[in-house]
């Protein structure tokens, strides 16, 4: 008897953290599929590996996915996401005046890439406490990950801080805020921009019912019609990994962050139960108000959402 061929293995990228490390460990099986996890550096070099056809699935930046679903449709997303509750992310000289997003109106506010996911969810907080980002000075301290992009007219762009650091451009009064999705390696002479980051950034959460998404797994279009089932082995294979790390990221952490178990149970008092699950039910709402911020904002002319992403659950 001829033995039927099995599939060839999957190529997935993933920089390493808490829900990807039980792939790059080898922890995870779902019956039928088999997977190679290539370990990437950063998301930017993960992204660029995907948008090259170097990996068939990838962890992708989710503005630069949405961004490459306008130019073409390689890639399909699946509906599993990392979030982070960017809002916290906001940093400013100590002794400065300033005091949360509302302050921002018309200050000089520096960005890694101005089109990067986590500027997109700040300018969306800054419409939210009545701030018209046209006032704002953007400055980026580096060019767009893609290239060729477009900015809105109308907007203040200084490429004048392009290659500096963060840290830099605050202590030297250049700029007068930076945002970002994680905060300065060195916050000597900084403070965050809120007086309350943490109970700020949950009570908006609380309030507009959603948890940013920042990172999209996406999968090589063409692979997923070649094999019918494999968006929901994925799926299922990514959802096991991460309630394998929800599980253990407290007692990994335990050296830095002796009230992980107890943080756990905080975070999931405030958010919910379900706040960090994957699927599209959880997925929709926050994704759905993402991809209209970059339409509002001049990134894409539209989305469309019901295309670009599988409605699955696992």
């Amino acid at each position: 008897m001829t033995n039927m061929a099995q599939p060839a293995a999957v190529h997935i990228g993933a920089t390493p953290s808490f829900h990807t490390q039980p792939l790059l460990s080898g922890l995870i099986d779902v019956p039928g599929l088999a997977y190679r996890v290539r370990a990437t550096r950063t998301i930017d070099e993960c992204t660029m590996k995907a948008l090259r056809g170097e990996l068939d699935v990838a962890e992708m930046s989710l503005a630069t996915f949405v961004k490459a679903r306008e130019r073409d449709d390689s890639l399909v997303g699946l509906p599993v996401f990392a979030r982070k509750l960017v809002s916290q992310y906001a940093f400013c000289r100590e002794g400065s005046e300033l005091s949360g997003h509302k302050s921002l109106a018309g200050r000089r506010v520096a960005v890694p890439q101005y089109w990067l996911t986590a500027a997109l969810w700040h300018r969306w907080y800054l419409g939210m406490h009545g701030v018209d980002t046209a006032g704002v000075v953007w400055c980026p301290l580096a060019d767009d990950r893609l290239a060729g992009m477009s900015y809105p007219a109308g907007v203040q762009i200084d490429w004048s801080l392009k290659g500096r650091g963060p840290a830099d451009v605050l202590r030297s009064g250049d700029a007068d805020c930076f945002i970002f999705a994680r905060r300065p390696l060195d916050m000597t002479g900084l403070r965050y921009l809120s007086p309350d980051p943490a109970g700020e950034a949950l009570a908006l959460a609380r309030q507009t019912g959603v948890v940013p998404v920042t990172h999209v797994i996406a999968v090589r279009a063409a692979l997923l019609r070649e094999r019918p089932g494999l968006a929901g082995a994925l799926v299922e294979l990514y959802t096991r990994a991460l309630h394998h790390a929800a599980q253990e990221v407290a007692h990994e952490a335990a050296q830095f962050l002796p009230l992980g178990d107890l943080e756990q149970d905080r975070t999931r008092a405030a958010l919910g139960e379900h706040w960090n699950e994957y699927g599209w039910k959880h997925s929709e709402p926050a994704l759905r108000v993402f991809c209209e911020a970059a339409v509002a904002q001049g990134m894409v002319r539209e989305v469309d959402v019901d295309r670009a992403f599988l409605r699955l659950e696992p």
